[in-house]
This record gives C-alpha cells, structure tokens and sequence, in this order.
C-alpha cells in the first residue's frame, strides 16, 4: 500500500558515524507497510545527493528511498586519506550496516556506477539490483585528459541550474581529493567485474553524453553477467534527449526507469 508523501518535507537528513567519520544521508520520512525493498541512490565523482534529489523525488510515493553522501563528499566528514573505489565501496557497505539496511536495488550515476559494481562483487547478496545510469569509466578514453575534456563538452547539454548545485559540492572537496579520486576511478576497470555480476541490471544511457557513449553503455551492458551462472545479463535504454546528468535533467523518465526496473528486479529475486 503507497503512503502518502508530505509535500513539505519528504526527505530529512540523518547522521550516522561510521569509522570514525559522520556520513550524511537523505532518508524519505515515510514508511511503508508491506517491507518493499529499498531504493539507494550513489553519486558520481566530487558531488553528492543534492543532484539526485529530483528523481528521488519522483519515486518516494512508491518506494523507501535513501542518498547517501560517501565520505569525503557532500556534508560527510572527510577521511584522513582519499579513498579509491574498493575503499568507497566498502565504506558503503559500512555504513549500510549502521543504518540496518538490508538487500536494495542500488542506483548510481557516473562514478557511482562504479562504486556500486564492486559493491555487487564484492557482496552480491547485498544487491537486488542495479540501475547503472551514464556508467563510468569508457576503456576507449580512460585518461585524465580524455576524460575532462568529455566533461567539458557535456556542459553544454546540461541545465544551468545544475552548475550551481555542483560547484557548491566541487569547492568542498576541492582539486587535490577531486583528482585524487579521478585516478583512483581510472584505474578501476569496470568491465573487469561486470561479467560477474549476478543481480538484475539495467544501463541507462543519453544519447547526447559525450563522457558516455552509447557505445561503451552498449558494450557495458553485454559484459554484464557473462561469466555468472544464473545471470539473467542487462538491459540497455537509451534517453534520445539526455546527456550525463538525467537524474537531474530529466527527474521523470529516469524515474519511470527505474519504476519498470524495481517490479522486474523483484520477479526475478522471487524467481532464484
């Protein structure tokens, strides 16, 4: 049964300290009876849940829902040395088990994506899902310079108003942590631990990403599950007028995405 959404407040913002460090997360306020599995959104490099808020925003009448700021981003306390992919994901995992909570479908964007894989491989049980939205990193373009100048001609195609909300986030963490995190990023290889991956996944892409190509998100979604028995593989779906950031540009069809997504994901968890 839905639960009604308070329009003035549907997410509220909890603490949690988790190694030593305090981990900001936005939990919805509302509860639903029937224990549906929740929705965990994780964001991309040097930013944090603020981008992610409209398309949970979309969701939260149906589904529990929660972003989280991985230490050393948002309004997360900052970890005494940068963090690579396997730290931040397992910081994750950490701070999933101070919060208590259980199997979810996990939505990354960018760099998330990345984050959220090696969660999966390292834990499958932990994943009922995944949403791989705009996934990082391209093997055709994997450098520092190949991958800013992509960066620079997505700028373009995104709304203004997401500049704002993202330089607030890039001026926290700041060049020496944002580049640091940029290598670490490139030197985990992504199509290394998709054919592993055993949970439900659907890869979105815009067509219009030039840090993403379709290319490579078609590429992506073929690896995924090719060397897991039991894999039922991705699906792939392509946003004729998105670029990089559609949970923030277009809040709407990314939510009806994953709305699609969540019922498959859980005919097939009933179905192993």
């Amino acid at each position: 049964m839905s639960a009604a959404v308070s329009p003035a407040q549907p997410f509220v913002s909890v603490y949690d300290v988790v190694n030593g460090i305090s981990v900001h997360a936005r939990v919805s306020t509302h509860t639903f009876a029937d224990g549906r599995t929740r929705l965990v959104f994780v964001h991309g490099l040097g930013a944090s849940v603020r981008y992610l808020e409209p398309t949970m925003l979309e969701l939260a009448a149906e589904h529990p829902i929660v972003g989280v700021d991985l230490p050393g981003f948002g309004r997360s306390g900052t970890p005494p040395k940068v963090l690579d992919t396997e730290g931040l994901a397992d910081a994750l995992r950490d701070w999933l088990d101070v919060r208590g909570i259980g199997p979810a479908i996990f939505i990354g964007n960018s760099y998330g994506c990345q984050i959220i894989v090696e969660l999966a491989h390292r834990d499958p049980m932990r994943v009922v899902g995944l949403v791989l939205n705009a996934p990082t990193m391209d093997p055709a373009h994997r450098t520092v310079f190949g991958v800013f100048l992509r960066f620079l001609a997505d700028i373009p195609h995104e709304p203004w108003k997401l500049a704002l909300v993202v330089a607030r986030d890039y001026f926290r963490v700041g060049p020496l942590r944002f580049f640091a995190t940029l290598r670490a990023a490139l030197a985990h290889h992504i199509e290394e631990k998709l054919p592993g991956i055993s949970a439900p996944t659907i890869i979105v892409c815009g067509a219009r990403d030039p840090v993403v190509t379709v290319a490579w998100a078609a590429d992506a979604a073929r690896l995924v599950g090719i060397s897991s028995r039991g894999s039922s593989g991705a699906t792939l779906s392509v946003v004729a007028t998105a670029a990089h950031a559609l949970p923030y540009d277009d809040p709407k069809a990314f939510a009806t995405l994953i709305q699609n997504f969540v019922k498959h994901a859980y005919r097939q968890s009933r179905g192993r």
